[in-house]
Formats: structure tokens, C-alpha cells, sequence
């Protein structure tokens, strides 16, 4: 992985729609935080490991589509389109991401997203 911020976040979301969780682990630092915000946050690797488990059993298909990204040394934020596939609905999902890196690994991650939109409400 490059050392730059940005590009460490462009290969993250890149991952996810190759759905191999290995990978996507690859980029936490081992006391990482993960929050979507609107539910609790995932902490150290295992809390993660499990939350993104539990995503990829419901959906077939994630693809994280970057449309504005901005970059400092320990910091990344994007806006992306987040379309998931679960069962047959597809939900196209506008997220506001915060990232912060150390040694090119993500220390915290958190979205902001309209929950209503995520459970088709």
C-alpha cells in the first residue's frame, strides 16, 4: 500500500466491492474505531471484523463510487454513492466519510448517512 492518505482511502473503498474481508482488515490499525454514525461505533479489529461480516452476509454486491475526495497526512474525507445489493433492492446510498490514517493505517472511520434511506424508509 502507498503511504499517501489518499490513495490508501481510494484502494479501501476499491475493496469492497472485490468483497474480500481479509483485505479490507488489511487497512485497520489493530485499536481502530468504526462508526456509521447513526448506530453504535466497532471497536478493534474483532468489532470491525464482525460489523463488516454481517454486511457482506447481506448484501451480494457493495461499490463505494468516490465523488469528491480531500486529503492531509492523517486525515481523508470523501463524499461517495454507496450502492449496496440486498436481496433484490438495490439502495443507493449518499455518505459523507471521515478517515484518520497513522502509519497508512485507518486509526478511526466514520460515515454520516440517513439512516431512513439504508432501511428503505
Amino acid at each position: 500500500m502507498s503511504s499517501s492518505t489518499d490513495t490508501v482511502i481510494r484502494s479501501f473503498c476499491d475493496a469492497w466491492s472485490e468483497g474480500s474481508l481479509e483485505e479490507i482488515m488489511g487497512f485497520f490499525d489493530e485499536n481502530a474505531i468504526y462508526h456509521n454514525i447513526p448506530m453504535e461505533p466497532a471497536e478493534g479489529l474483532d468489532d470491525i471484523r464482525t460489523f463488516i461480516e454481517g454486511f457482506f452476509a447481506m448484501a451480494t454486491s457493495i461499490q463505494f463510487e468516490i465523488l469528491h475526495q480531500v486529503a492531509t497526512e492523517t486525515i481523508v474525507m470523501n463524499e461517495r454513492i454507496d450502492t449496496l445489493v440486498i436481496g433484490g433492492d438495490t439502495i443507493v446510498l449518499p455518505v459523507m466519510g471521515t478517515f484518520e490514517l497513522k502509519n497508512g493505517k485507518i486509526t478511526k472511520w466514520r460515515d454520516y448517512f440517513d439512516m431512513g434511506q439504508l432501511s428503505g424508509n
